[in-house]
């Protein structure tokens, strides 16, 4: 990857997974990083990384967003967040770059996120602002929250090779796509490098069932999925990745490496730490 046109930046949301991973793909790329923290619950993303030495806290993103670069502004880090990605946007100086990284799923249920989405593609097609939005499609890290499907199935999985067994009720809603949260940061560097930066999906463009899902996680922990796991019909989710995958490959040249039955394996050999 070439080198990166911003020598420093504010994230909005730093402690979260994603902010936390992004925190430190940047400061390894020589970026100076400022941070607003959105309080998430769970654990240190930043400690378990060991990044606290290159974040430099802030309880001023206003001020810290007039002295940087480029702004990541990750409201799926906490609703708290809100206002204060709002008020960068309404100050920001002319040529500032302003990443909205958002899930696919908070951008689907809430409608404020979704307004401050089309928002920022206006302004950058009336105004020339060089703002835009990375869409991350399910992703998932050790450091990831613990409620959602991958989290769920891998932690009872465990869980069962521990000699703890449950068993557990999953809706299967057809394939959806996962990815790999260390990953999908890279993706969104490359986005906030382009000369033109546009709005863009990140997506690995291959798909897991719950049920695959759950196979391959039982699988990894020598455990029989069938043994532990009732697989509920749900309305089916349409998901149709490959397009988005392949077009973000051609913009940026990123293409995810771990998907499917290896995305699998990374989040069940951290499980024991993270549950």
């Amino acid at each position: 990857m070439a080198a990166l046109p911003y020598a420093s930046a504010l994230i909005l949301g730093v402690d979260d997974h994603v902010g936390a991973y992004l925190a430190r793909l940047l400061d390894a790329r020589g970026v100076r990083v400022e941070g607003v923290a959105a309080g998430v619950a769970g654990p240190d993303a930043i400690a378990e990384l060991g990044i606290g030495a290159a974040v430099a806290m802030t309880d001023d993103p206003l001020r810290a967003a007039a002295g940087v670069d480029v702004v990541f502004a990750i409201p799926g880090a906490a609703d708290s967040l809100d206002a204060r990605i709002e008020a960068i946007l309404a100050d920001a100086r002319p040529g500032l770059r302003i990443a909205h990284v958002v899930d696919r799923d908070r951008l689907q249920r809430d409608r404020a996120t979704a307004d401050r989405a089309r928002r920022i593609a206006e302004q950058r097609g009336a105004a020339g602002r060089p703002w835009f939005n990375a869409i991350l499609h399910p992703h998932d890290s050790r450091l990831g929250p613990t409620d959602n499907l991958a989290a769920r199935v891998t932690a009872a999985a465990w869980r069962a090779s521990q000699g703890q067994p449950e068993r557990l009720e999953l809706v299967e809603t057809g394939p959806q796509d996962w990815g790999w949260t260390p990953e999908y940061v890279d993706a969104v560097l490359r986005l906030a490098a382009l000369p033109q930066v546009r709005d863009a999906a990140i997506a690995t463009g291959h798909t897991l069932t719950a049920a695959e899902f759950a196979h391959h996680a039982y699988d990894f922990f020598g455990q029989s999925a069938a043994d532990h796991v009732t697989i509920l019909p749900g309305p089916a989710a349409a998901t149709d990745t490959g397009v988005a995958a392949a077009a973000l490959k051609a913009t940026t040249g990123w293409s995810a490496s771990t998907w499917g039955r290896d995305l699998v394996r990374a989040l069940g050999e951290g499980a024991a730490g993270r549950h």
